[in-house]
């Protein structure tokens, strides 16, 4: 289901989808109180009937907030949505600007060797700072 142009909490306006996964669509949106570009991540309405998927989605949120690190998305608040199947949770997150690792590799082809060791050297940091945090990531793409 589309949410653009939905309010979310009196103050997120949801814009398009910009990525999916298995358990949520994420949102371009803006912060009209702050006046700010964030990305909101939906949960499936269907999993969100599932107390497994629920509880998941929101370790996910908490998880992620307790990490500052400027490789890593900052959470900035958690919500939920009454829709006509039930309540919707989401999260609110920064909203990271340009191209994904995905879209450059589509676009130019291989990294040359040393912009790629850059790129995972930095992913491998912000892991180790999510493993020390006791935080493990299970679901990591080029996105």
């Amino acid at each position: 289901m589309d949410l653009s142009n939905t309010r979310l909490g009196g103050r997120y306006l949801l814009g398009p989808v910009i990525g999916t996964g298995g358990m949520s669509d994420v949102y371009a949106a803006t912060d009209e109180l702050l006046g700010r570009d964030i990305a909101v991540k939906m949960m499936r309405a269907d999993l969100a009937r599932d107390d497994t998927f629920l509880e998941r989605f929101r370790r996910e949120a908490k998880n992620a907030a307790k990490l500052n690190h400027h490789a890593i998305v900052a959470v900035y608040d958690t919500g939920q949505t009454e829709e006509a199947q039930g309540s919707v949770p989401y999260i609110v997150m920064e909203r990271v600007h340009g191209q994904t690792l995905r879209d450059i590799i589509r676009d130019n082809g291989p990294l040359p060797m040393n912009e790629a060791g850059r790129v995972m050297s930095e992913v491998c940091r912000a892991l180790s700072f999510s493993h020390e945090a006791g935080i493990i990531h299970r679901d990591i793409k080029p996105a």
